[in-house]
């Protein structure tokens, strides 16, 4: 990210608008410090104005030269920008054909609208674990990416019309696969909705809805993205442990009441509950 912002700063001449480097905290807690960003953006600084969001988590293991981009069908843009980033760079990008969610810092934006694209170079053995250590860095690979991500940024800032933001869960046949699960791990019954792990506004209570899964138990009952579950049958929802608890508690095939809240207002809607092991994302 540093490496990205000395680059970037050597043509602010040349940007159209500035570029914010941003290092989010709480991110393994649900997203936390983006989540806040997103709803209390700090003075001067606009959602409706934000033109795109670029995430860097888990950039350094770059191998056989090549980094996946999460989030590439967020703006029908998107490929050939990065196209241009990533041979400006001389790196191999595969560009993956999911939405911005996943647990990542790019969700929140994705989900208040702003189009994302996530540098990704992949898992790997020793992930969370004390022999993820510093000698294990592709410290040249990283600074590959960062010229990669500088051109991408100077690219959109340079632009004079923004992205066009396209809502988009994934799942193309023949692309890399979903980071996104949601509610499918749940060993038993799905919605198909994706949690915001951070919850409702102000520490209320229940969960709310990043987004549905197009043609889901959800999506089909009536939910939509920013809707607050409250209720699902005769489970309280409270938080994402509750939701997860009524999902394991009930059966593929059952039709039961959810209640959401929905502008300020409860909202009673039918919904019955899909496979949750057949629709994992392996």
């Amino acid at each position: 990210m540093l490496e990205a912002a000395r680059q970037l700063a050597a043509r602010r001449g040349t940007l159209g608008r500035d570029v914010l480097f941003i290092a989010f905290s709480g991110e393994e807690s649900g997203v936390l410090g983006s989540t806040h960003f997103t709803r209390s953006p700090p003075p001067g600084v606009a959602m409706a104005d934000v033109r795109a969001m670029i995430n860097l988590d888990m950039v350094g293991r770059l191998r056989e030269n090549r980094v996946v981009i999460l989030g590439a069908s967020s703006a029908p843009e998107w490929p050939a920008l990065l196209e241009a980033a990533c041979g400006e760079a001389r790196i191999g990008c595969v560009l993956s054909s999911t939405g911005g969610f996943g647990p990542s810092d790019q969700m929140p934006f994705y989900g208040a609208g702003v189009p994302v694209a996530h540098f990704f170079t992949g898992s790997h053995g020793d992930y969370h674990k004390p022999t993820d250590s510093a000698d294990r860095i592709n410290a040249a690979g990283a600074g590959q990416i960062a010229i990669a991500v500088a051109s991408l940024a100077a690219a959109v800032a340079g632009r004079a019309e923004k992205l066009t933001y396209q809502y988009n869960m994934g799942g193309t046949p023949g692309a890399a696969p979903s980071s996104v699960e949601g509610d499918v791990r749940s060993f038993n019954a799905s919605l198909g909705t994706i949690p915001d792990y951070a919850g409702p506004p102000g520490g209320a209570a229940g969960v709310l809805l990043a987004g549905v899964r197009p043609g889901g138990a959800a999506e089909k009952g009536g939910l939509r993205r920013g809707d607050i579950l409250i209720r699902l049958g005769l489970h309280s929802i409270g938080s994402v442990e509750d939701l997860m608890y009524a999902l394991n508690a009930s059966k593929p095939g059952q039709t039961v009441k959810a209640v959401v809240l929905r502008d300020g207002r409860e909202v009673e809607l039918s919904v019955t509950f899909q496979d949750g092991a057949a629709r994992r994302i392996k």
